[in-house]
């Protein structure tokens, strides 16, 4: 295997991943912070977004909003951020001749945020609409649900938004004492990918950052509560809705595990496309929904498969009991040769597609990086993806699609309709 990326830790601990693309003119860079909404104890929940979104509100070197976001529009490209279960991101994607300045703004928001406390007053206020946004959006808010029964008593559990209440009551010191809890040195990975060159942008990296942290890495902590799957039946009433959503998952593999290419491929095969099971069943052949599909998500020590669907309330137990007979028919059959070379060809040019896009490649660095434990090239991606076998995915459908391990959320099922254990 060609190694076609630089790997370096500054003198601070940080550590870099460098991969120079010499076809494309631009670059993208993205701070990753290991610090999501998993880390929080359970009275710090919606910290980390709630800092995600106040290190924009002023820095030592751009002390106000107005100017973070002149600088941000001169870079010429974009700069965004997020917050996940694992980890925060901010990034940014600008032609070569404006690295300088990008690394120049993001190590300034993830080293020296002032956090002023009348743009904390004035930020908990924006927080709080994303929250009700979250709350009225059906598909996001059944999915909390999901998340709040389905790891019930875990990491996975806490809301990466966090309360109206919760955030309403931190303090300017529980927000300052959080961020150097967790935005410390070896707590930092910073990933950049396109036309640079490694040499310089290390130099510029370590010029912004050493020296810009207190060597003390004692309060680094990347400890999680242990994340169980629990099967339930969750159904909330809402009215003014026309459809219910609905939330369907499985336990699934963690990031590691060997069987996680081979779940990826059977919930490809299960409902990831107008060809798989769910979509031929459920809204070709019955007409019960507009939209249904699936997917994994593969966490450090759990996962799920997922269902999503979007149906009349009247609908919801019929999409239920024949949504799980396919699981059945699936677990217990397998699926076929056909099948799994479709689901392969899908995952294999989704692959390459992605590897196309300077943006792309370097998340998928920092994936490889923080998750994996190791880093390997597209080549050796598409080996192992060719290399899951017929008999491999079947026994994983055997071990996964067990309708007595399912849980489920549901939102706007009407009276009469909820979902019961006799629909299981």
């Amino acid at each position: 295997m060609v190694k076609q990326f630089a790997h370096h830790w500054t003198p601070a601990g940080i550590e870099l991943l460098v991969q120079p693309i010499p076809a494309v003119r631009s670059c993208s860079v993205g701070y990753w912070v290991r610090s999501g909404s998993c880390h929080e104890n359970n009275d710090e929940e919606g910290l980390a977004h709630f800092i995600e979104h106040t290190v924009f509100k002023g820095t030592k070197k751009f002390p106000s909003p107005d100017l973070i976001a002149e600088v941000s529009d001169h870079l010429g490209g974009h700069i965004d951020a997020f917050t996940g279960k694992e980890s925060a991101c901010f990034f940014g994607k600008v032609l070569r001749e404006r690295l300088p300045d990008l690394i120049d703004l993001l190590s300034d928001l993830v080293a020296d945020p002032i956090f002023d406390s009348d743009e904390l007053v004035r930020e908990k206020k924006v927080v709080l609409e994303e929250i009700n946004q979250s709350v009225d959006h059906p598909d996001d808010w059944v999915s909390e649900l999901f998340y709040q029964n389905f790891w019930q008593g875990g990491s996975l559990s806490h809301s990466i938004l966090g309360t109206s209440e919760q955030i309403s009551q931190y303090s300017s010191d529980d927000i300052r004492n959080y961020f150097l809890k967790n935005y410390r040195p070896k707590n930092l990975l910073i990933v950049a990918a396109g036309d640079l060159n490694t040499e310089e942008f290390i130099s510029m990296v370590e010029s912004k950052l050493d020296g810009r942290f207190a060597d003390d890495n004692s309060l680094c902590s990347n400890d999680t509560k242990p994340n169980q799957c629990k099967s339930f039946i969750y159904n909330a009433q809402r009215r003014n809705l026309n459809q219910a959503s609905l939330v369907m998952g499985f336990p699934a593999p963690f990031h590691r595990h060997s069987d996680r290419i081979a779940s990826t491929l059977l919930c490809h095969i299960l409902g990831g496309g107008m060809s798989s099971r769910l979509f031929l069943e459920l809204r070709e052949k019955h007409g019960l929904c507009y939209q249904i599909g699936s997917f994994t998500s593969h966490f450090k020590d759990s996962g799920a498969l997922q269902v999503v669907a979007s149906c009349a309330s009247s609908n919801a137990p019929e999409l239920v009991k024949r949504t799980l007979a396919e699981c059945r028919r699936l677990a217990e059959n397998g699926p076929s040769q056909d099948e799994l070379d479709r689901a392969k060809l899908q995952l294999r040019t989704s692959l390459v597609f992605s590897m196309e896009s300077t943006g792309s490649r370097m998340f998928s660095l920092a994936h490889q990086a923080m998750h994996m434990d190791r880093i390997i090239d597209i080549d050796q991606q598409l080996i192992e993806i060719d290399a899951t076998d017929l008999e491999q995915v079947c026994r994983v459908a055997g071990e996964l699609l067990v309708p007595e391990l399912v849980g489920i959320s549901t939102l706007g099922t009407k009276k009469g309709y909820e979902i019961r254990p006799s629909d299981l």
